[in-house]
């Protein structure tokens, strides 16, 4: 068994209640949960805040979860494999895009009924464009740089935002991602 973790970056203007931080913690995992498949189990959600100084970031709130993904899991599917968004922040000082990325293990399937086909798994072909389309809406839950009631605006560590309008954007194939040795059987 694997532990791994996904974590968000959001700008808020005041350090969240702890009740609020609880709140933030139960929305996005119940996102999560849609993104992931049965053969993932939720362990621990944590809020803190991020000042650039270890020192005096502070921890709001940390729970424990319960529960699995809802998607279908892949028996055939390696572990490292990932799901690549990237969301569009701007330009670097050279004028190149910046982008925000996010990977995600899902184990299996990211959108309910989007099968991972063999060609997909062995990167000789990639999701459709249509496949990617409800990727991104399935994405778009977690925030896309407008801010939502129950998840605010997401941003890089460095504090960078989206840019106005952006969208998230799903890579055609998958990825590696090193997750590390313990999901291997020993």
């Amino acid at each position: 068994m694997q532990e791994f973790s996904n974590v968000y970056y959001y700008d808020v203007n005041n350090k969240p209640s702890i009740a609020q931080a609880d709140a933030f913690i139960d929305n996005l995992t119940t996102l999560e949960k849609t993104f992931h498949t049965t053969a993932v189990t939720f362990v621990r959600g944590r809020c803190w805040t991020e000042t650039g100084n270890k020192a005096t970031n502070e921890m709001i709130s940390q729970k424990n979860l319960s529960g699995n993904g809802a998607r279908a899991a892949s028996s055939t599917l390696d572990k490292e494999r990932a799901f690549l968004f990237r969301l569009r922040a701007g330009v670097d000082s050279r004028g190149n895009p910046v982008y925000l990325r996010k990977w995600f293990h899902a184990c299996g399937e990211f959108v309910s009924g989007q099968t991972i086909p063999a060609g997909v798994q062995q990167n000789i072909s990639g999701f459709s464009a249509g496949e990617r389309a409800a990727q991104v809406a399935a994405m778009n839950a977690i925030g896309n740089g407008n801010g939502s009631p129950e998840l605010p605006v997401l941003v890089a560590k460095s504090g960078r935002a989206p840019t106005g309008g952006a969208t998230w954007e799903a890579h055609q194939f998958l990825e590696h991602h090193q997750m590390g040795d313990q999901w291997r059987a020993q």
